[in-house]
Formats: structure tokens, sequence, C-alpha cells
């Protein structure tokens, strides 16, 4: 995951960081993954509340969903030769 060691450390001392790489692991969730530090930089940035810091995530692994959606459907189809 590409966040930075120090700032997603809770004031107790929880390392976020490594749960938030768990969890999108076990999601099978890696745009989020790559992006949700940029997203919490943004988010602390421009004042965003949870619920539109959720949607911003969620709306980053839909958009990578939807855009690789057709390539898996190649894939499963088990297409001789891709033209």
């Amino acid at each position: 995951m590409a966040a930075k060691t120090g700032t997603m450390t809770s004031p107790g001392g929880r390392n976020v960081a490594s749960e938030i790489a768990f969890l999108t692991r076990a999601l099978k969730a890696p745009s989020l993954g790559a992006a949700v530090e940029r997203l919490a930089e943004r988010a602390r940035s421009e004042g965003w509340t949870h619920e539109e810091f959720l949607a911003a995530c969620l709306q980053r692994e839909v958009a990578a969903r939807e855009a690789h959606g057709g390539e898996g459907r190649i894939w499963a189809a088990r297409f001789p030769a891709r033209k």
C-alpha cells in the first residue's frame, strides 16, 4: 500500500495504515488500497465529512472495477486469442 508510515497512525498508537492494507486486500479492493492515503490527505485539507470520505473511497473502487470489468469478462470467457 502507498501509505506512509506514521501518517496513518491513530493517537492511541494503532497502525491504521496496516489495518487498511489488510482490509483492502481482504475485500479485493486494490485500487482503494492504493488511493486511500491520497484521498485521506484531500479529505483532511478540504474538511470532508466521514460520509464524503467514504463516498469518495467507494467511487474510486467502483470506477476502477468498471474500467477493468471488460478485461475480466474476456478472461472468464476463455477466448483462444485476443484480437
